[in-house]
């Protein structure tokens, strides 16, 4: 499965990514430039984005940014061919563990 495939699935799950967990669970270093280049530029899809502030573990101010994708009717045709990507990206890829078969049971 490639890095835009595991983006694509990972926004029509629902999940709500930053650079922290995008970085964690996908491998993308900068989460803000592959949703804007990958999901929105492809597949013409409008990706919301909420600022968010909070405090670090030594009290500095820090800012970051969630992406979500919503689920509206000017997505609606987007969402169908990230829906064939991602479906088309995980049948090529051979599935060898049973959590790889539990992902491919949403399609």
């Amino acid at each position: 499965m490639t890095a835009k495939a595991a983006l694509c699935k990972a926004l029509l799950d629902g999940r709500v990514l930053n650079v922290k967990n995008c970085f964690e669970t996908i491998g993308l270093t900068n989460c803000a430039r592959e949703i804007s280049r990958m999901v929105e530029k492809d597949f013409g899809v409008q990706v919301s984005r909420t600022n968010k502030e909070g405090k670090s573990r030594y009290g500095q101010t820090v800012v970051w940014v969630d992406y979500r994708l919503n689920n509206t009717d000017y997505n609606k045709e987007g969402i169908e061919k990230m829906r064939e990507y991602v479906k088309k990206e995980f049948q090529s890829a051979n599935p060898k563990t049973s959590k790889q078969f539990q992902q491919l049971s949403f399609l």
